[in-house]
C-alpha cells in the first residue's frame, strides 16, 4: 500500500535532500572505503578548511577540517575530519566515534529554512559561510533526538552550485 502524501509548508526542505555526511578520524581511509567497497570513482578533497562567520552552540568559533566530497548517483557523499577547534564533528567523534553524522538539504531560502527549523523546536547548533559576508551559507540543527542524526541546510551561491556540478561530473 502506497503512503498518501500531502503538501506541507516544509516540502521545499525535503525536496532538497542531496547529501549524506560521515565524520571520520582519517579522511584518506574514509575515501578508500567508499572507492574500494562502494564504487565511488574519486573524491574532491579540500584540506584545512576554515569557514567564515562560524558559530558553534551560539558562540563564535574557529575550527579546521578536511572535507572530501563525491557523488553516488544524485546523492553527495561528504566525509569530514575535524583537525582543530570546537565543532559538532569533534563533539560527535568524542561522543560516538566515526559514523553517519547528518543529512544535508540544498535549499534556496536560507532565512526561511532557519525560521522553519527553529520554530519547530530544532535550534541551530553550528553555522557559517564559505567566505566572509558572502558565499554559500550553512546551518546544522539539533534533530538528533527526533531522528538519530543532525540535519543541515546548505544555501549555495553560484560558485557553490558550480563546484557541486563539477564534483558530480568528476571535472576536477
Amino acid at each position: 500500500m502506497a503512503m498518501q502524501t500531502t503538501a506541507t509548508p516544509y516540502a521545499y526542505i525535503a525536496a532538497g535532500l542531496r547529501q549524506i555526511a560521515y565524520v571520520v578520524r582519517d579522511i584518506q581511509a574514509g575515501q578508500r572505503f567508499f572507492i574500494e567497497h562502494i564504487g565511488i570513482p574519486r573524491f574532491y578533497l579540500m584540506e584545512d578548511v576554515r569557514f567564515a562567520n562560524q558559530t558553534y552552540r551560539g558562540q563564535e568559533c574557529d575550527s579546521s577540517l578536511h572535507i572530501a566530497m563525491a557523488y553516488a548517483g544524485e546523492i553527495q557523499i561528504e566525509l569530514v575530519e575535524s583537525l582543530s577547534g570546537q565543532n559538532i564533528y569533534q563533539e560527535f567523534l568524542e561522543g560516538k566515534g566515526e559514523g553517519l553524522h547528518h543529512l544535508g538539504f540544498l535549499i534556496d531560502d536560507y532565512e526561511r529554512a532557519v525560521r522553519d527549523f527553529t520554530a519547530n523546536g530544532y535550534p541551530v547548533i553550528q553555522s557559517g559561510r564559505v567566505r566572509r559576508d558572502r558565499g554559500t551559507r550553512f546551518a546544522y540543527f539539533d534533530t538528533e533526538a527526533a531522528i538519530g542524526s543532525l540535519m543541515e541546510i546548505i544555501a549555495p551561491d553560484e560558485a557553490g552550485w558550480q563546484l557541486f556540478d563539477r564534483i558530480k561530473r568528476g571535472d576536477f
